[in-house]
């Protein structure tokens, strides 16, 4: 069975080998410490779906939204081969994840909350999980200053209404550096951590499985690391095909770390 990475309105085939994505001579590590999904409990739901495998055959369908740095596919193609290599020999063939990728150069949270496209795909596929890497925009445009814990509530609860089955991945923002007009000096952007903390309280506050990047980066100039190691083009925003590929590494280990624990959910009352 084939199965194709898809975009909203166009199909992409990624065509280099599997082989080649691994990244070779990096300082960041696949088993990077403290790589783990906050809130695992919040993807019950597709672990109960998986395990389902054991005796019959299973499609977990995935959504990622996103803006240019899921356009490339360099990131969503590698980590559903990654997840569909894995649990194929897991259990034996009966399991396959479908990656769809939604995303345009340029979005914001905001920009997703009302865009009939996404709402018709939500709608049309009814996607089992739906992986949601925004930020890097709000940050750079300053949508974040404003009520930017809002909007990410308003998207949630789009994808929810919409797709009520649906279990949502957060994700925040890889690390970037903002060059100055005026000197060229490459500086950190305060808002992106800004971003990184809403993102992840409001994961907290709603129970919502979170991977923080940009806290697995190592924050702040973190991104200059992989500048020397020619993992990040030259805007210092985006990355090269091996930085996304690594993105993907890190994301399947938590993923599968995850499915694998026992994800209990704290009480919110102690006596």
């Amino acid at each position: 069975m084939l199965f194709v990475l898809v975009t909203a309105t166009d199909k992409l085939r990624l065509t280099f080998p599997v082989k080649d994505m691994v990244p070779r001579s990096t300082s960041v590590s696949v088993n990077q410490p403290g790589n783990a999904i906050t809130n695992c409990y919040g993807l019950q739901a597709i672990r109960n779906k998986i395990r389902r495998s054991d005796s019959s055959m299973v499609l977990i369908k995935v959504l990622h939204i996103g803006d240019s740095h899921v356009k490339s596919g360099y990131f969503s193609q590698p980590l559903m081969e990654k997840l569909n290599a894995y649990y194929a020999r897991k259990y034996h063939g009966n399991l396959f994840f479908n990656f769809q990728i939604f995303c345009k150069i340029g979005t914001k949270y905001a920009d997703y909350g009302g865009l009939a496209e996404l709402n018709n795909q939500l709608v049309r596929e009814k996607p089992d999980l739906v992986i949601i890497s925004l930020g890097t925009n709000d940050a750079f445009s300053g949508s974040s200053r404003v009520h930017f814990y809002e909007k990410v509530d308003h998207l949630v609860t789009k994808i929810r209404s919409l797709s009520p089955m649906a279990t949502i991945l957060l994700t925040t923002p890889s690390d970037a550096l903002k060059k100055q007009p005026l000197t060229g000096v490459y500086s950190a952007l305060p808002e992106l951590q800004a971003v990184a903390d809403i993102i992840r309280k409001y994961a907290n506050d709603h129970g919502i499985a979170c991977w923080d990047l940009h806290q697995l980066m190592g924050g702040a100039y973190s991104i200059n690391t992989w500048m020397q190691r020619k993992m990040v083009e030259p805007d210092r925003v985006h990355f090269t095909a091996r930085g996304y590929m690594m993105f993907a590494d890190w994301l399947f280990q938590a993923f599968i770390s995850c499915m694998d624990s026992n994800m209990t959910r704290p009480s919110l009352f102690h006596f």
